[in-house]
């Protein structure tokens, strides 16, 4: 029975190597029309000693088709130099010095080794043996020849087969034949190219002479492989979410101990990063992974360093990462001090195995030979790294380089059997990757679409008319108009995982870096939100840990002195409520200490008066002030009151909300309150007066209108009234939007009952219109801030209506300032 976890990792092995094929299949056909020029270029200027030296015969009819003149001697006396034609690009690439010939060895090397650690061993086979054709030809001084090209044509669509089974069965058993029949052709063509480089050989001596004579051709530069934008953008995306895979294994090491399986899984993460790095050509990484792949390997061999990973590794991930980061922005991706680097992870392998032998090929290659099948194979030819590396240090091949994978085996099925149902397997995923703009000009547009939708369907010019047709069609417009835009949030939706587990390293650096033991634990990683406003929300997220680790965590011996275990607890957690995302980031530390932040705040002018008046809340939100801080010392974490102002500004720009919740010598809880959607929300229309507002549904419980012995009237005239045994405050919409209500009398009004986390209050109006989606448009920077108003919309009859925040509300009934007005 295969898990979840090693269909996860099939799945991905599968999706890799498909990307692999179509990146493959165009490079490899272009190869073989530049191969088809070439040889009729070399045809038309060559003699029959020169067609021998290349290991090829002369093709006359090609010269006739083309309509050149050959002299008596059979050389063409076509009048252009063969100077010219090596002198050509396409020339070298054939020629194996070229990038192109590199990268189609790097990508049916990658498919090997992951197809190797999987124990796929079909596919391992046939890749590897055209990897050994492909590094004859690059190295063995022979040139590449139509049937050449055809088998690696052949060999993809080999893989492409393998790769519809094993997505549908987790296992290539029973493509043993074809591979066997690939295989075979491909090892005819190896031995072909043997002979005809000893023909070659034989004959190089004897054209010496003349060939030394002829002028040397003009430097030109190597061919580049031509990488679009996109495959920039991919390679720097899964290389950093490789290396976020690595750091989070790194951090579980660190936690739990050396575990095969968090081995295994760093391993297989580092060497994707340097196949990747290997096929775009990006030397240093390539190399610099290589290296760490290498320590891998010994560790996963037994050998002890006597130090803890994150100590030397961890960093190694923060170089990676800043090359990737040079390389996004247009740079080469170079790493400073690389040496130094490489001969840190040498002298970590000398510790280890303090006499260690030269290795004629690096452990990663040995570990995936390890897995192929035994099956007869040609004489092995000598592996070179895909990018000359600066003579690293070399490493010991291990006595036995038994490779035991742990996740995702392969599947046993008895020989005659049938593999498992198709219907077990799970549906095929397929993904295409968009431009965000484009979703962001799908977002307008269907809001626009709404605001017509409204526009129609709500026309004045069709009031008191009965038209059933039209209303049902109306009825239907809307309905389709709502699943188009549930449809269009969801594409832009992406779990939070991604960002909650980046900051386990920062939790890690942090808690070394301030001498306490701090544990991260996350929940709700599931929780989806828009792409955006996961970026607007990273640095808040990251000021706000920072802070929960330096300031609200104790140090060891203080916690011991309180009574709490030695290592802090900070909990990371993201949850749907109330039509918001709510991510909460609390710990069990010392606290908040109201006494100090109310003394800092008069201090600093923040705070009229004695601040007797405040409630817990509003001293608590003074952490939020641009430059307030309480630490006693600024350090390179945290002291210079600068981070929780960005929090409050961060969440500004999206329309959220954060709450503060402390008891001290308890721990902290502080609450983001992000609006699920920016764009479109459902809404209920109200009015006061002659002005429109429309109220968010999601936080209605209920509208009534309150009989008088409901009513209670507190010593500073303000209005309560009872709901289910609950007193509530009520908030005249008219006073907050300083407009002339029909009534001024609580009893002749509406009251709606509105609940916000874990407040309610009761929110006077004139009259309720109805409900209708609202699309949300942002309030001019000129306008400033409005309290208790978000933003605004277009009715259908164009009129302006503003949003109510339901947030400010709330802090009005609890006597907050209205800030704005």
């Amino acid at each position: 029975m295969v898990s979840d976890d090693q269909i996860e990792i099939i799945q991905e092995f599968v999706q890799e190597s498909r990307d692999m094929i179509e990146q493959l299949e165009p490079t490899i056909i272009e190869l073989g029309q530049s191969v088809h020029d070439v040889q009729c270029w070399e045809t038309l200027n060559c003699s029959a000693t020169d067609c021998a030296r290349h290991g090829r015969q002369r093709d006359f009819p090609c010269w006739l088709e083309m309509g050149h003149i050959a002299d008596g001697n059979g050389s063409c006396i076509f009048t252009e130099s063969k100077q010219d034609c090596l002198n050509c690009r396409v020339f070298q690439s054939i020629n194996g010095d070229g990038k192109t010939m590199n990268a189609i060895f790097r990508l049916f090397h990658s498919m090997k080794g992951s197809a190797g650690f999987l124990e796929f061993d079909d596919i391992t086979r046939v890749a590897h043996t055209a990897e050994n054709l492909l590094d004859l030809i690059r190295n063995g001084g022979i040139r590449m020849q139509p049937e050449h090209v055809m088998l690696l044509c052949a060999s993809c669509d080999f893989a492409k087969e393998a790769l519809d089974l094993v997505e549908e069965h987790f296992s290539d058993q029973g493509m043993r034949a074809a591979a066997e029949d690939m295989a075979a052709r491909l090892d005819q063509a190896i031995e072909q190219a043997r002979n005809l480089a000893q023909t070659a050989l034989a004959t190089t001596d004897e054209a010496a002479a003349p060939e030394a004579a002829e002028t040397a051709p003009a430097e030109e530069p190597p061919f580049e492989l031509a990488i679009s934008a996109d495959m920039l953008e991919k390679f720097v995306q899964e290389g950093d979410e490789l290396l976020q895979n690595a750091e989070q294994d790194l951090l579980k090491w660190e936690e739990i101990g050396e575990n095969p399986a968090i081995i295994a899984n760093l391993f297989r993460s580092v060497h994707s990063f340097k196949g990747n790095c290997g096929f775009f050509g990006v030397a240093d990484m390539e190399r610099l992974s290589h290296q760490m792949e290498t320590v891998l390997d010994a560790v996963k061999s037994g050998q002890d360093y006597g130090l803890r990973p994150g100590e030397i590794m961890l960093g190694l991930i923060d170089v990676l990462r800043e090359a990737l980061a040079d390389l996004s922005r247009g740079g080469g991706g170079r790493i400073d001090n690389l040496n130094a680097y490489l001969e840190q992870l040498a002298e970590t392998l000398e510790e280890a195995n303090p006499e260690p032998q030269v290795a004629e090929k690096p452990v990663a290659e040995e570990q995936e030979r390890a897995v192929q099948p035994s099956v007869p194979e040609p004489q092995p030819i000598a592996e070179q790294p895909s990018v000359t590396p600066a003579e690293p240090r070399p490493v010991a091949p291990k006595t036995k380089p038994a490779v035991t994978p742990v996740a995702a085996p392969k599947a046993k099925a008895a020989e005659g059997k049938s593999a498992p149902a198709a219907s077990a397997a799970p549906l095929k995923r397929q993904d295409i990757r968009v431009d965000l703009e484009k979703l962001d000009n799908l977002i307008n547009l269907i809001g626009e679409i709404v605001i017509a939708e409204n526009m129609l369907v709500r026309n004045p010019d069709l009031d008191g008319l009965e038209l059933e047709n039209f209303s049902k069609a109306g009825q239907h417009m809307s309905k389709l108009v709502r699943e188009l835009q549930e449809t269009a949030m969801i594409i832009r939706m992406i779990p939070v995982s991604g960002l909650f587990r980046r900051m386990i390293r920062l939790v890690h650096d942090i808690s070394l870096k301030a001498g306490k033991k701090v544990e991260l634990r996350l929940s709700g990683e599931e929780t989806e939100m828009d792409k955006t406003v996961i970026e607007t929300i990273t640095d808040p997220l990251v000021h706000i840990l920072r802070n929960s680790c330096d300031h609200g965590v104790e140090p060891p011996a203080e916690r011991l002195q309180a009574g709490k275990p030695e290592k802090g607890v900070v909990k990371l957690s993201a949850c749907h409520e109330e039509g918001e995302v709510w991510i909460t980031i609390e710990d069990d530390g010392r606290g908040l200490d109201r006494d100090k932040l109310l003394a800092k705040a008069i201090s600093k002018g923040l705070v009229e008066g004695d601040g007797s008046d405040m409630s817990d809340k509003a001293i608590y939100n003074l952490i939020f002030a641009p430059g307030f801080s309480t630490a006693e010392k600024i350090t390179d974490i945290s002291g210079r009151g600068v981070g929780m102002d960005v929090v409050r500004q961060n969440l500004d720009k999206i329309k959220g909300r954060v709450d503060v919740h402390s008891r001290k010598g308890q721990g902290t809880r502080i609450t983001l309150r992000i609006p699920l959607t920016l764009a479109i929300i459902d809404g209920m229309l109200v009015r006061v007066g002659q002005t429109k507002a429309i109220v968010p549904t999601l936080a209605i419980r209920e509208a009534f209108r309150p009989p008088a012995d409901a009513l209670t009237i507190t010593p500073d005239g303000d209005h309560l009234v009872r709901v289910r045994e609950r007193f509530l405050p009520v908030v005249r919409l008219h006073d907050i939007l300083r407009k002339e209500p029909d009534s001024r009398q609580v009893e002749d009004g509406i009251l709606i009952v509105l609940e916000n986390q874990d407040a309610s209050i009761c929110l006077l109006v004139d009259e309720i219109l109805g409900q209708q989606q609202t699309v949300i448009k942002g309030l001019s920077d000129y306008i400033g801030s409005v309290g208790a108003v978000s933003g605004c919309t277009i009715m259908g009859n164009g009129e302006v209506c503003l949003i109510l925040d339901i947030g400010s509300l709330m802090e009005i009934s609890q006597g907050a300032s209205l800030a704005g007005n």
